[in-house]
């Protein structure tokens, strides 16, 4: 068994020594050499830029009415929110008169409260 395994591994060397022969002689035999092209020092690299609008996929025309679909939503979408501003707005000042007048209020109250006290004090 032992001899068997030997002569298997003797064989699989021998063959990965032929195969690694023929990937130098191939390499060694070949017309085109493998050129990487570096940016040169100081050139502005391409990496992580959007493509360029010609470069895009122009817009087939069956989308041409979802696209103009969704335009309408979100100038729908956008009225609405502005609208619901607009009444947000509204509510504020309303809401902010009403504290003012309060305000006013109990600000005459404590004057009439103090007037009273003086009032009482007086023998």
């Amino acid at each position: 068994e032992k001899e068997r395994l030997e002569e298997a591994a003797a064989r699989v060397a021998q063959l990965a020594n032929e195969l690694h022969q023929e990937d130098v002689l191939d390499v060694l035999n070949q017309d085109d050499v493998l050129m990487i092209d570096y940016p040169e020092e100081g050139e502005p690299s391409d990496k992580g830029k959007a493509p360029l609008v010609e470069e895009q996929a122009p817009l087939v025309q069956d989308q041409a009415p979802v696209v103009v679909d969704q335009l309408q939503i979100f100038q729908e979408a956008l009225r609405e929110q502005q609208e619901g501003l607009e009444r947000q707005r509204t509510a504020h000042l309303n809401l902010e008169s009403k504290v003012d007048g309060l305000v006013s209020n109990v600000g005459s109250l404590n004057d009439k409260f103090d007037q009273l006290l003086a009032f009482l004090k007086k023998p």
